[in-house]
This record gives C-alpha cells, sequence and structure tokens, in this order.
C-alpha cells in the first residue's frame, strides 16, 4: 500500500514516517513538506534498507497548493496511494497570527483533501481487491477536546480546539461527498509526550510523566502509541470496537482509545 505523510518533521510526524518504513504492509512511503525529514537518526538505522527502497520525499514551499489540474507531477505521484496521514497542524498560540494559524491548520488540510479525494475517484476499483478495493483513508491528527460546533471560546485551549473541529467537520464532509471513495478518520490525542523525553527526565518527574500515561489516558499520551495508530488505520482496522461506533461506522477517536488501540498493537 501507498501512503502519504505529512508533518513528517513534527513531534508526531517523525515518529509515524519511522512506523510508516517500518510496517511491511506498507510498500510506499510518499512524504510532502516544505522541509525534508531527517534520516539520520539512531532511531532510523533499522529501517536504512525501507528508506531507500519505499521512501520517495516531495518538498514543495506551499503546502496550501494542491492543484489536481494544474499539478500533473503531483497527481502522478500519487496515482496510487491510497492514504495520507496529516500531522500538520499545531496550537493557536504556535503562530504569529490568527490568519497563518488559520492557513497552516485549516487551508492547508482542506485543500490537500480535496486534492486526494479527486484522486481517490480517479483509482480504478474494479476487479481490485484488499486495501486496493477501499476507500482512501484521511487520517487526521486533531486534538483532545475539538469542538466541531465552532462555540467554546470559554474553554482551555478554545481557539485551538474551535480550529480542529472546524478541520474535523470539513474532512468528514468531504469524505461525504466523495461518493464512496474517500473516509476520513479523526483522531484526538490529548497532550502528547515523548517516550524518549520521558525517560530522560529522570527521577521523580520521570516516574510522575510515567504514572500519567498509565492512570490519565484521556489527558496524556504518548508520542509513539499515536503514531503507531495513525499508521495502523491508514492500512486497516481489525477489531470490532474501533469499527463500529454507537451511530453506525466509526470517524472519531479519543486518546484513551488511542491508548487502548496502541496496546492492542503491543505497543
Amino acid at each position: 500500500m501507498h501512503l502519504l505523510i505529512t508533518g513528517a518533521t513534527g513531534f508526531i510526524g517523525k515518529h509515524v514516517l519511522l512506523d510508516a518504513l517500518a510496517d511491511n504492509r506498507i510498500t510506499k512511503v510518499t512524504v510532502v513538506g516544505r522541509h525534508p525529514p531527517s534520516l539520520d537518526g539512531n532511531d532510523m538505522a533499522h529501517v536504512k534498507t525501507a528508506i531507500i527502497n519505499k521512501l520517495t520525499i516531495i518538498t514543495r514551499e506551499d503546502l496550501g497548493n494542491w492543484d489536481y489540474e494544474g499539478d500533473t507531477k503531483l497527481v502522478t505521484a500519487l496515482t496510487d496511494c491510497k492514504a495520507c496521514v496529516w500531522c500538520i497542524g499545531g496550537k493557536a498560540d504556535d503562530f504569529a497570527t490568527p490568519q497563518e494559524f488559520e492557513r497552516v491548520s485549516y487551508t492547508f488540510t482542506v485543500n490537500a483533501a480535496n486534492f486526494l479525494c479527486k484522486v481517490a475517484q480517479s483509482q480504478p476499483i474494479e476487479g481490485q481487491t484488499g486495501r486496493a478495493a477501499q476507500p482512501f483513508r484521511f487520517c487526521y491528527c486533531s486534538t483532545k477536546g475539538a469542538n466541531r460546533a465552532g462555540d467554546g471560546w470559554f474553554s482551555f485551549e478554545a481557539q485551538t480546539r474551535n480550529m480542529k473541529g472546524r478541520v474535523e467537520t470539513a474532512l468528514l464532509s468531504i469524505a461525504s461527498e466523495s461518493d464512496g471513495r474517500m473516509t476520513a478518520f479523526v483522531f484526538r490525542p490529548g497532550s502528547v509526550i515523548g517516550g524518549a523525553t520521558v525517560k530522560a527526565l529522570g527521577g521523580l518527574a520521570s516516574t510522575v510523566a510515567s504514572a500519567g500515561l498509565r492512570l490519565m489516558p484521556s489527558v496524556v499520551i504518548n508520542a509513539e502509541w499515536v503514531a503507531r495508530v495513525l499508521v495502523d488505520a491508514s492500512v486497516g482496522i481489525r477489531v470490532e470496537w474501533q469499527r463500529q461506533g454507537p451511530d453506525g461506522d466509526k470517524n472519531t477517536w479519543e486518546s484513551e482509545e488511542i491508548v487502548s488501540w496502541s496496546h492492542g498493537l503491543g505497543v
């Protein structure tokens, strides 16, 4: 399967890239970003062969420009792509202006989803089996408490949560209008910390952080767990509770559900 990853230089995205390269179910990985990801770290050593055999890096200055009609090079590069893990974004406080926050968080994501929907609609499904016969999967890394109603202005990090909820709504709408050729999956991790970071804290701080990961899965989550679930979701959903929600097919997973999913994968 061919997987597209964005945000591969970021905190979660770099783990997504590592897991995708190590996953034998994924035969091709394309990274699109402004800068190429680092491939020289010790954690990349065991996937060196995969880097050579299945990784393609495409750099673009403007990640808001996804032109299906005009950008034949990108269309050709992604013609057989079956999933995207989208890790571009951040908190409102990470950006200089609200306009820049909206451009990166909303415009980049929605433009890419519309582009990939057209890619999916152009792919032949007659005679296909397995993953190739299934809809394109857009796996969006959102945030805990994302508010699709857009009215949570008095909550903690309201601007971030309202924007993430707005993006979620747009993605689900694009998927619903794709004639069954695309599906949107939303993942809402809590406060994300890295396993290596926890170990590096040492002493009491490390003990407290580790306890938080165990006892508060709805609040604190390990970056490696999030990444593993995002990659696994792009390929297949194998457990009933992951497939079905109270109102039908499931499309949104909260932080504690991501933790359970990751543990089921042996993480």
